[in-house]
C-alpha cells in the first residue's frame, strides 16, 4: 500500500471531521469545567511542600540549661519517640525553657499528630518536675520566622498601647485560621510597684513576704460559692472597687503597720526585656506565625482586611503598621507569572502568523491555548495541588508548547490541501497521518517526569507538581489538536491557494536546509567532531556551576541580626543596635528602605534583629542583595556584638539565607565545644568562609547560691525560704494581680533603695529567724562564681553544637559544604562528626536523589519511545540528541551566571521531553516513509525536508514563549530566570543538535533494527496463509 493511500485510511480524526458539533462541545466543556474549578482551587506561593511540624515549648523557671536538659528535655524527647509519623525531631534547652521541634513525615495529618502528642506529653507530666508550666504543643515550627510583623505605635503611653496589642489587635489576629502564634514583642504594662524600705522594714521585725502577704488582700476573685432555686443559679462573688495607689497605701500590714509606713507605692510601666522600635520610635511589634500546613496567602489577605478594620477603631494618633509581609512577594510574584503567560501568549501567536502567513491558519492553534491552560485548572483542583509560582511557571512553559501539536497538525492538513485534497478530507488525512506522532510526543513527555514524581521531600513535591500541570496542559493541547484542530481546518479550509509572495519564505527555508542537510549527511564525523567539541566546552563550564536549593531571591526584605556575649545586657545591646540604626537611616532618608523594625533582647536577652524592608521592586533599582551587599562591610564594624544580614526563601527552609548553617555533633558538650571552636579558627583562615562562628553562647557565667542545710537547719531555715527570699530580693515578688479600669495588674513588691547587682549585696542580705533575730545570707550560703552551658542543643537525640558561616565572593554553598568537610576531616576527632542544618542539610538530602531520578528519568523515556516505535534503534535515535541539548542548557546556565537549583533542573528535565519531541517528529515520519516503500537514506532526506517547518515552528515558539521569564522583573523574578535560561537558551541550541544529529544518527543505527512494521506484516502473512490452508 502506497503512503498517500495508507495516509488516507479512515481514522480518529474521521470522526470528529464527520461530526464538527462534537468536537467543539467537548472543548467547550473542558474550558467550563477549567472555569468553575477557577473559583475552588487552593492559591498559594508554592506546591504544599512544607513538611509538618509540632512543637512542644516547656517553661521551667529559674532551672539552668543542664537541669531543663536532663529533668525535661530528655524526658519528653524518649517519650515523643513513640509518635506515630515522626520524621525527625530536634531540640534546645537553655535557662528556664525547653524547646522541641518535630518534623513529620510526609503525608502526616498533623492535627491527629498534634493530638497524639499532648497525650504522650500529658502522660509524662508526673515524670517533670512539679514546678514547671505545663508544655505546650502547638502545630507549627518555634524556630520560624514570622510571615507577617505588625506594628502599633504613636501617641499614646507605652501601657496604652501594650492594652490594645494584647486585647483588641491580639484578639481580632486571633480569629485568622492558619495563624498558630501571634507574639507580642516590646510590650509593657502596668504594674503597682509597691518599693520597700528595707532598713525601716527590718526595724519593724518584717520581712519582705510580709508585705506580700498584706497585699494578698487585694484579691477579688475569691469564689463565694452560689445562691440556687428552682429557677435559677445567682453566683456570688466579692464586689470590690478598682484598686488605686490610694487603698495599697492604706492596707495593714501589721497591727501598728500600714504599707505607706514602709514602702512607697506607684502605678508604672513594668520593666521590659525587649524593646521595639520603628523608625527610631518606640513601638509594640506583634509577629505572626503561620501553622506549618496554613497558607500564607490567605492569612496575608485576612491579615490585610483585620488591620483596615482595627486602624477604624483605634484611638486618634495611633498606627498600625504592616513592617513585613510574605504575601506581598508572593502576590506580587503570582502576577508577574500571570503576566509572563499573557505576553507569552501573545509572542506565540505571532511566531504562528509569521510561519503560516495565514489569519485562518494562526486562529486554529492559537485556539488550543486557552482550552489547554483553562482546562488544566480542572485537573489542578481534581488533583488537590494549588495555582501557585511552580504551577504557573508550567503553564508559562506550556504556553509555547501546547501550540506544538496543532502546530503540526494544521501544518500537514495545508500541506494535504494544496496537494489538491478537499478541505475535509485533507482535515482527516492530515490528521490520522501525524496522529502516531502526536500521541507519541505527549506520552513522552509525561514519562519524563514519572520518575520525578517518586523524589521524597521538598524536591518531589516541587518537581511532580510542576511536571503533572506541563504533562497535563500537553495532553490536553494534544486532545485539542487531534479532535478541535482538524474540525476548524475543515471548516475554515487555511489551505487555500497562496500568492507567490506568500510560499517565498517557506521555499526559501527548505531549500537552504535541504543544501545544509546535505552537506551534513555527507560529513557526518565532521558535523559529531564539533557538536562533540561543544559539548565538552558545555560539560567543562557546567562543572564550575554553583549548586543551591533556590537561588537568591529578592522578597523586598532582609533581616540583621546582632548577637552579645551571653553576659549582654539589654540595655548593651539596645546601644550597639542603635548602631546599626544609625548606619541604615541614610539609606531611609534616601528613599532605599522604607521601614526599620528593631526588636531587641530576643534569645534569651542577648540577641536582636531588625526588619528591613524595601520599597516596592517596581519603585526601585537595586536588588535586595545588592543593598545588603553595600550594608554588610559597615555593620561588621559595630563593635561588641556579631551583625549578619540574610534573606527567606520561598521554601520556608529553617535558617535559610544566613549562608551555611551546621552543626557538630558528639556525645560530650564540653569537648564538643571546644572542637567547634578549633573549627571556626580553621575555617577563618580559609576565604571560602566569613565570620565563621559558634551560633550560640557556648557557656554562661552565673552566680550560684549554695545553701548550707546544715547550718540553715540550725537556725530553723530550710532551702526553700532562704532561695524564695534571694528570688523576691532580686526580681521582686508578684504578690497579687489586680483589676483596674477593666485591666488585670500585677501588684510588684521590690526592696528600695540601690539596686542589687553585686555579690556582696546578696551577701550582706537579712534573714529573719524565728525569734525574730536577723542573720546575712552569708551566715547560711556561699556564693561561687560557676560556668554553665547557656544553651544544650539535640539532632536527633544527639547532642549538637550549632554554627554558622558567611560565605566568601563568588562561592555557592555545595562548594562551602565540601570544603568544610575536608576541613573537619582535619580538626574534628574520630567521636564527632558534621551534621548541616537549614539550607545545606535540604541540598545535601537532594542532590544525589535528583541525579538518580535524572538517570531515571532517562530510561523511562527510552522505553516508552521504545514501546511507542516498537523499535529500540529508533528510541536510540532520539535519545542520543538527549545529552547534546543538556550540555546546551547547561552552558547557557553557565553564561548567565545562573545555578544548579529546583529551578534549572525542573527546566532540564523538561528539555529531556521536549528534545524527545522534535526527535518524534523526525523519526517517525521517517518511518511512516521506509514502512511505504523507501530506504533509510532518502526516506530520512524526505522527513526533514517535509517536517522542518514544523519543528522550527515548534521550536521558535517555545523558545519565544520563554522570553518572559529571562526579560522579567519584579518579585519572584530569580526563580523565572532560572528556568526561562534553560528553556530559551537550551532549545535553540537543542533543535540544532536534534536537526543535524538525528539523520546521522538515524542512518546509523537503524540498518542495525528491524524495518518499522516489520512484525506485523510477517503477523498478517502467517495469518493470511494460515486462512488459505
Amino acid at each position: 500500500m502506497s503512503f498517500e493511500k495508507r495516509a488516507q485510511k479512515a481514522g480518529f480524526a474521521d470522526v470528529f471531521v464527520a461530526r464538527p458539533i462534537l468536537g467543539i462541545v467537548l472543548n467547550l466543556l473542558i474550558i467550563i469545567a477549567g472555569l468553575a474549578a477557577f473559583t475552588s482551587v487552593d492559591i498559594r506561593e508554592m506546591p504544599d511542600v512544607d513538611r509538618p511540624v509540632l512543637s512542644v515549648r516547656t517553661t521551667y523557671e529559674g532551672a539552668v540549661a543542664s537541669t531543663v536538659d536532663t529533668e525535661v528535655t530528655q524526658v519528653l524527647e524518649d517519650a515523643l519517640s513513640a509518635l506515630g509519623g515522626m520524621a525527625y525531631i530536634e531540640s534546645t534547652s537553655s535557662a528556664g525553657s525547653s524547646r522541641i521541634t518535630i518534623d513529620l513525615s510526609d503525608g502526616t495529618d498533623v492535627d491527629v499528630a498534634a493530638n497524639e502528642a499532648r497525650e504522650i506529653v500529658s502522660g509524662t507530666l508526673r515524670s517533670l518536675p512539679d514546678d514547671i508550666e505545663d508544655p505546650v504543643v502547638s502545630k507549627s515550627d518555634s524556630n520560624a520566622d514570622a510571615i507577617i510583623r505588625l506594628a502599633l505605635l504613636g501617641d499614646a503611653s507605652l501601657d496604652a498601647l501594650t492594652h490594645l496589642a494584647e486585647n483588641m489587635v491580639y484578639e481580632r489576629l486571633s480569629l485568622i485560621d492558619g495563624i498558630a502564634e501571634v507574639t507580642v514583642r516590646g510590650d509593657r504594662a502596668n504594674e503597682f510597684r509597691v518599693s520597700v524600705n528595707m532598713p525601716s522594714l527590718l526595724s519593724r521585725g518584717l520581712t519582705i513576704f510580709d508585705v506580700s502577704t498584706a497585699l494578698a488582700q487585694l484579691r477579688d476573685d475569691t469564689a463565694l460559692g452560689a445562691l440556687s432555686s428552682e429557677s435559677q443559679t445567682l453566683s456570688l462573688r466579692v464586689g470590690n472597687e478598682d484598686v488605686t495607689v490610694e487603698n495599697i497605701n492604706q492596707l495593714p500590714v501589721n497591727d501598728t503597720t500600714q504599707v505607706a509606713d514602709i514602702a512607697f507605692v506607684q502605678l508604672i510601666p513594668e520593666d521590659t526585656s525587649v524593646y521595639t522600635r520603628v523608625n527610631g520610635e518606640t513601638a509594640i511589634g506583634l509577629d505572626i506565625t503561620r501553622q506549618s500546613v496554613g497558607n500564607t496567602l490567605e492569612i496575608s489577605r485576612d491579615v490585610a482586611i483585620a488591620v483596615e478594620e482595627l486602624r477604624d477603631q483605634l484611638p486618634v494618633g495611633v498606627q498600625l503598621l504592616v513592617t513585613s509581609d510574605d504575601g506581598i512577594f508572593i502576590e506580587g510574584s503570582i502576577n508577574e507569572v500571570v503576566k509572563s503567560i499573557l505576553l507569552a501568549t501573545g509572542i506565540v501567536v505571532a511566531v504562528i502568523f509569521l510561519f503560516l502567513r495565514s489569519l485562518r491558519a494562526t486562529l486554529i492553534p492559537a485556539v488550543t491555548i486557552p482550552v489547554a491552560l483553562i482546562g488544566t485548572l480542572a485537573a489542578i483542583w481534581i488533583t488537590g495541588f494549588s495555582v501557585n509560582t511552580i504551577s504557573l511557571l508550567a503553564l508559562v512553559l506550556a504556553t509555547g508548547m501546547v501550540v506544538d501539536d496543532a502546530i503540526v497538525v494544521v501544518e500537514n492538513i495545508v500541506r494535504k490541501r494544496k496537494s489538491g485534497l478537499g478541505a475535509f478530507a485533507a482535515a482527516a488525512s492530515g490528521t490520522n497521518e501525524v496522529f502516531f506522532a502526536v500521541i507519541s510526543t505527549t506520552a513522552t513527555l509525561a514519562a519524563v517526569f514519572i520518575p520525578i514524581s517518586f523524589l521524597p521531600g521538598q524536591a518531589g513535591g516541587v518537581f511532580s507538581e510542576f511536571g503533572f500541570v506541563l504533562a497535563f496542559a500537553v495532553t490536553l493541547s494534544s486532545f485539542t489538536a487531534l479532535t478541535l484542530a482538524p474540525v476548524l481546518s475543515a471548516l475554515l479550509d487555511p489551505g487555500k491557494p497562496q500568492t507567490n509572495a506568500e510560499q517565498s519564505q517557506p521555499g526559501a527555508l527548505a531549500r537552504s536546509f535541504d543544501y545544509v542537510m546535505d552537506f551534513a549527511i555527507r560529513t557526518p564525523v565532521l558535523v559529531l567532531s564539533i557538536a562533540t567539541g561543544f559539548a565538552i566546552i558545555a560539560m567543562g563550564a557546567a562543572m564550575t556551576l554553583p549548586s543551591t536549593v533556590t537561588p537568591e531571591e529578592d522578597r523586598g526584605f532582609f533581616l540583621v541580626q546582632a548577637r552579645g556575649a551571653s553576659d549582654t545586657t539589654i540595655d548593651y545591646l539596645d546601644t550597639q543596635v542603635r548602631l546599626i540604626e544609625d548606619i541604615l537611616a541614610p539609606y531611609r532618608d534616601s528613599g532605599q528602605i522604607e521601614t526599620v523594625q528593631s526588636i531587641i533582647g530576643v534569645g534569651g536577652g542577648t540577641s536582636a534583629f531588625i526588619v528591613v524592608r524595601l520599597p516596592d521592586w517596581a519603585e526601585r533599582d537595586f536588588t535586595q542583595q545588592e543593598l545588603i551587599a553595600q550594608i554588610s562591610g559597615q555593620l561588621t564594624t559595630v563593635p561588641g556584638v556579631q551583625v549578619s544580614a540574610r534573606s527567606t526563601n520561598s521554601l520556608n527552609i529553617r535558617g535559610a539565607g544566613g549562608g551555611l548553617s551546621y552543626a557538630v555533633t558528639g556525645t560530650n558538650l564540653a569537648t564538643m565545644t571546644e572542637a567547634a571552636e578549633a573549627l571556626a579558627a580553621a575555617m577563618s583562615q580559609d576565604q571560602t568562609f566569613l565570620n565563621p562562628q559558634l551560633s550560640n553562647n557556648s557557656i554562661n557565667a552565673q552566680l550560684e547560691v549554695r545553701i548550707d542545710d546544715s547550718a540553715a537547719g540550725g537556725m530553723g531555715l530550710n532551702s526553700a525560704d532562704i532561695t524564695a527570699l534571694v528570688s523576691a530580693m532580686v526580681q521582686g515578688d508578684v504578690a497579687v494581680s489586680v483589676f483596674s479600669d477593666d485591666v488585670e495588674i500585677d501588684v510588684n513588691v521590690v526592696p528600695g533603695g540601690p539596686p542589687i547587682d553585686d555579690p556582696s549585696d546578696l551577701e550582706t542580705m537579712s534573714i529573719r529567724l524565728d525569734t525574730g533575730a536577723y542573720i546575712p545570707l552569708s551566715t547560711v550560703a556561699s556564693l561561687d562564681m560557676v560556668v554553665s552551658d547557656a544553651q544544650i542543643e539535640r539532632l536527633a537525640g544527639a547532642l549538637s553544637v550549632s554554627m554558622q558561616a558567611n560565605l566568601g565572593e563568588g562561592v555557592d554553598l555545595s562548594t562551602a559544604m565540601e570544603r568544610l568537610l575536608a576541613i573537619s576531616d582535619e580538626i574534628l576527632p574520630d567521636n564527632m562528626g558534621i551534621a548541616f542544618t537549614g539550607e545545606a542539610a535540604t541540598l545535601d538530602g537532594s542532590q544525589g536523589g535528583i541525579y538518580i531520578v535524572f538517570g531515571v528519568a532517562l530510561i523511562v523515556v527510552l522505553l516508552v519511545l521504545a514501546a511507542q516505535f516498537e523499535s529500540f534503534a529508533s528510541a536510540v535515535v532520539i535519545m542520543m540528541t538527549v545529552p547534546f541539548g543538556l550540555a546546551a542548557a547547561l552552558l547557557a546556565i553557565s553564561m548567565t551566571g545562573g545555578s544548579l537549583n529546583y529551578y534549572s533542573q525542573i527546566g532540564l528535565v523538561m528539555l529531556i521531553g521536549v528534545m524527545a519531541k522534535n526527535g518524534i517528529l523526525i523519526v517517525e515520519f521517517a518511518n511512516q516513509l521506509r514502512e511505504a516503500g523507501e530506504d533509510i537514506d532518502s526516506a530520512i532526506r524526505s522527513a526533514l525536508r517535509l517536517r522542518i517547518r514544523p519543528v522550527m515552528m515548534t521550536m521558535v515558539s517555545t523558545v519565544l514563549g520563554g522570553l518572559p521569564l529571562i526579560l522579567t522583573s519584579g518579585a519572584g523574578a530569580e526563580a523565572r530566570i532560572a528556568v526561562g535560561w534553560v528553556i530559551v537558551g537550551g532549545l535553540g541550541f537543542a533543535t540544532v543538535f536534534t536537526l543535524f544529529l538525528t539523520p546521522i544518527f538515524y542512518r546509523w543505527i537503524t540498518v542495525w533494527g528491524a524495518a518499522p512494521g516489520s512484525a506485523a506484516r510477517r503477523l498478517r502473512s502467517e495469518v493470511k496463509a494460515a486462512a488459505s490452508v
